[in-house]
């Protein structure tokens, strides 16, 4: 019995794999402006409190919401919220505000992308955070004023059979990225799961075409792993930092906006003043492709 157990994991990590699609289909993504490029591999996102404290959650940037968009001006820009006294992360700003173990409310993803060259597409998902951290009187002011954090993925054409794939992600964490290989990637969904409602379950599976990416309780790294081992206040700026799955969520494809300086929203998210939240979309997507510092500052894991 332990043997059969065994096998039908081994063919259920294995059995699936990541969705190509052809040169055709890409250029007509691309064309159409790539909302439906990144909706399809788009990252599942986890959230997790620590120590009873619920974390910052991703809002809109100028005023908008759930039924209400964005208005592009200064005077709409959302403001920052207060640090508060750790480990109170979640004073001030936008909060899950369901309880815990269910599907998080709705945000926006401000996205971007860029045909770097005839074998490459990158993809930026940006989310937008009133503030990250906490103070710790004392001792170290852990955070900021708004935050600005994102996943790209690229996709790689493979020109002998002509078709396209994602095959890196990169996750911001701590001004840098890990940069993920594809298959190496711990959690995946299909879309049939996403379509279903599934996220905390499957485990283990890898290269669908949804990653689960989960967002540190208080500086909002992205992981690709789960790591609830430590809520001290140093360990939240490092790869230790808290991250769970206590809340999660799918952005609707309504919710992306794209964000490059073609369009009002980029344009407005690029004239104010994010304080240290220096990355925002239209600033990331200028150097999408050619700052190898995307590449130089990741954290390798793989």
């Amino acid at each position: 019995m332990a043997l059969r157990s065994t096998v039908i994991a081994l063919l259920a990590s294995t059995a699936l794999a990541v969705t190509s699609i052809t040169d055709d289909e890409m250029t007509t993504y691309l064309n159409d402006g790539a909302a439906d490029l990144a909706y399809n591999y788009a990252p599942m996102w986890f959230f997790g409190q620590a120590l009873d404290e619920p974390p910052c959650y991703p809002v809109w940037a100028f005023g908008g919401n759930v039924s209400t968009p964005d208005i592009y001006d200064a005077a709409h820009q959302t403001p920052p919220a207060p640090q508060c006294e750790y480990p109170d992360m979640g004073c001030g700003c936008r909060q899950p505000d369901v309880p815990i173990n269910n599907p998080g409310p709705a945000f926006p993803i401000y996205y971007t992308f860029d045909q770097c060259n005839a074998t490459e597409v990158r993809v930026a998902y940006n989310l937008f955070y009133q503030k990250d951290g906490a103070e710790v009187v004392g001792v170290v002011d852990t955070g900021h004023d708004y935050d600005w954090e994102r996943v790209i993925i690229i996709h790689s054409k493979d020109t002998a059979s002509n078709t396209w794939a994602p095959s890196r992600a990169l996750l911001s964490a701590h001004s840098g990225y890990h940069d993920l290989a594809w298959g190496d990637i711990q959690n995946t969904l299909t879309t049939d799961e996403v379509n279903a409602g599934d996220a905390i379950n499957p485990n283990g599976v890898q290269n669908n075409d949804h990653p689960k990416v989960y967002v540190s309780w208080s500086k909002h790294a992205n992981f690709d792993t789960r790591n609830t081992g430590w809520n001290d206040p140093i360990s939240q700026s490092t790869d230790n930092a808290f991250r769970s799955e206590d809340w999660w969520h799918f952005v609707d494809a309504q919710f992306y906006i794209r964000s490059d300086n073609s369009t009002a929203a980029g344009q407005a998210l690029g004239s104010v003043d994010w304080g240290s939240a220096s990355s925002n979309p239209p600033s990331v997507q200028e150097t999408l492709c050619t700052q190898q510092a995307l590449i130089a500052q990741a954290v390798k894991n793989s």
